[in-house]
């Protein structure tokens, strides 16, 4: 388990720190401690405050990256960090993003159908726990119909083939019709051949579009 070195100072049953009330009407709190000596609790008081929010953000880093934040005097790396895991914490591991270029930020994974390590991608794998992800290269994503009704019999992560279309070829004299009812029967209607039959003197009735305008991206999952 990853660990925080930022630990909050005098959070016990008791501690020995000043009221907060008293410590809201005191002047120090707007000019500092000035001449003479503060007391301790308003001193564990002042430490208390800082800390415990330090130790907060130091937390919320640690968990959401999975890694130990180190009380090294490294600011950069702390900064970083926080913004990593402000990226990562607004959206859980394993839910899918388009991702504009054909590698991954770090912690990172492609969308590929490939193995990963559920050890080492724990998050990951809560979303998918037979340690595979998605295959989502060249497909679309359709939301679950979880009983509505008009996607029956689907459950999450099932793939679905495309949907036959329907057609004719026509007769020059229009007097014979042959239907189509599938969109693979007609992909070589130029030569006018369904299922394997040669057919001449027909005509296609109607030109079909089954690929909606897409542009493409690379889809990509966080890994911790």
């Amino acid at each position: 388990m990853a660990k925080n070195e930022f630990k909050p100072f005098a959070i016990g049953a008791g501690a020995n720190v000043t009221p907060q009330a008293d410590w809201e009407e005191m002047p120090a709190l707007f000019t500092g401690f000035q001449s003479g000596k503060a007391s301790s609790a308003q001193v564990n008081k002042a430490i208390r405050q800082a800390s415990f929010v330090a130790s907060a953000v130091a937390q919320f880093i640690s968990d959401t990256l999975s890694q130990d934040i180190l009380d090294n005097g490294n600011c950069s790396d702390f900064i970083n960090e926080f913004k990593q895991a402000i990226i990562n914490g607004s959206l859980p591991a394993g839910v899918p993003v388009p991702w504009p270029a054909a590698i991954p930020p770090q912690g990172w994974l492609k969308c590929n159908g490939a193995i990963f390590s559920t050890a080492m991608y724990p998050l990951l794998a809560k979303a998918y726990p037979t340690g595979k992800l998605p295959d989502l290269r060249g497909e679309f994503i359709r939301g679950w119909d979880d009983g509505r009704g008009i996607d029956t019999g689907r459950v999450l992560l099932s793939s679905q083939a495309a949907t036959s279309i329907q057609g004719s070829l026509e007769s020059q004299d229009q007097t014979t019709i042959i239907p189509i009812n599938n969109y693979d029967a007609i992909m070589t209607y130029n030569q006018h051949a369904v299922g394997g039959v040669q057919y001449s003197g027909y005509t296609l009735r109607e030109e079909f579009s089954v690929r909606s305008r897409n542009v493409a991206f690379n889809y990509i999952v966080r890994g911790s």
